[in-house]
């Protein structure tokens, strides 16, 4: 039937009108907003709806017959309260339900009454009736649920090590030094979810009825079955590079943002600058350090830091701030720690030094 149509019991036993007065929300409020609008001749009929649906219990899931005898009970009263009149201006008490039945006689013997009185028995009758049927399909509020204890896994790699993880449904990740990766332990019902803090590689075994999502703060990343890095530091862009299959990113700013990458496609998220762009990626330099290699290519000496920090497990400080407009590139395969700072030493102008995993990097 079209709601146009609608009358008072077609908008009662309406799920969607039942939710819209019963648990609203903006999609239902904007629908029904838009409707009245469409149809203001319905505004009385809704507004009766609403109240018989806002006033029944949805505690009960039974009427016993002690209520129902009560609620004839107070329609009896009701009726039997109100006085009409006839045309020829006579009183005509109604105090009991058989006066309707009486009431239809006369009308068959070509005796008539207004129509107020009609309107208020059926308006009774229908507050009666749907009192009972709100009563039995409205849902249930269980006596008393049991929470079942969620049990999380949390995989840390610190820094000096990376590690090479299986997960329950097949996929696997490596963890790089430094990173931190939770989940629920075997995952849920309908769902794959880890919250990732640093880096990580993930090869994503394929459920379609359970998606895989990695949150990184505000971003989440969506796969079925894939292969995707995420890089996600403090103080850093998210860095989201897919070498196959295909994601969805969502990334919760002001309005809500979500983006499809395909196989080789790339994202750089600033979440401070609420900025989001596109970014190619040389596959064989993103995976550089799931193989045991460092490479730089134009960064700068912060970031080094932090990668030498969590790769080797040491503790780097500056004498002297280093230029800001300094960038540094090299690619260090199975190499010490001081290889790598001879090598970077000449290029970015600084002599350092080593005392267990205390590091010191004085700049000229």
């Amino acid at each position: 039937m079209c709601k146009r149509d609608y009358k008072i019991a077609d908008f009662v036993l309406d799920p969607e009108f039942q939710k819209w007065v019963l648990f609203p929300d903006a999609p239902t409020k904007k629908y029904w907003e838009k409707y009245l609008n469409e149809n203001p001749k319905k505004e009385e009929d809704i507004a009766l709806a609403m109240k018989l649906v806002a006033n029944m219990s949805r505690k009960s899931s039974r009427v016993s017959s002690d209520k129902i005898e009560e609620t004839w009970s107070n329609i009896e009263q009701a009726i039997g309260n109100t006085v009409v009149k006839e045309k020829n201006n006579n009183p005509v008490p109604l105090n009991a339900v058989s006066t309707i039945l009486q009431s239809r006689d006369k009308r068959a013997n070509g005796q008539r009454v207004i129509p107020q009185f009609y309107r208020l028995v059926g308006i009774l009758a229908i507050v009666f009736s749907f009192a009972i049927i709100i009563s039995i399909n409205l849902p249930k509020e269980k006596a008393q649920e049991v929470v079942e204890k969620v049990e999380m896994l949390e995989h840390y790699a610190p820094p000096g090590v990376k590690a090479n993880l299986s997960l329950q449904d097949g996929s696997k990740v490596i963890l790089n030094s430094g990173s931190t990766l939770k989940y629920v332990k075997n995952f849920e019902s309908n769902r794959r979810v880890l919250e990732l803090s640093g880096e990580a590689y993930f090869e994503v075994a394929k459920d379609q009825s359970r998606p895989f999502s990695v949150k990184t703060g505000a971003i989440t990343t969506t796969a079925l079955g894939t292969s995707f890095l995420i890089s996600s530091y403090k103080n850093e862009p998210v860095d989201i590079a897919l070498l196959t299959g295909k994601v969805a990113v969502d990334i919760d700013l002001n309005e809500g943002h979500r983006v499809k990458l395909e196989k080789g496609e790339g994202l750089e998220i600033d979440l401070k600058k609420e900025n989001v762009k596109s970014m190619s990626f040389d596959r064989e330099k993103i995976l550089a350090w799931t193989r045991k290699a460092i490479v730089f290519e134009n960064v700068s000496m912060f970031e080094v830091k932090r990668v030498l920090e969590n790769w080797y497990g040491v503790e780097i400080y500056f004498i002297n701030r280093p230029a800001s407009d300094l960038e540094l590139s090299g690619k260090f395969k199975d190499q010490s720690l001081e290889n790598v700072l001879e090598g970077l030493s000449h290029s970015a102008r600084f002599e350092y030094s080593l005392k267990k995993d205390k590091v010191t990097l004085k700049f000229n």
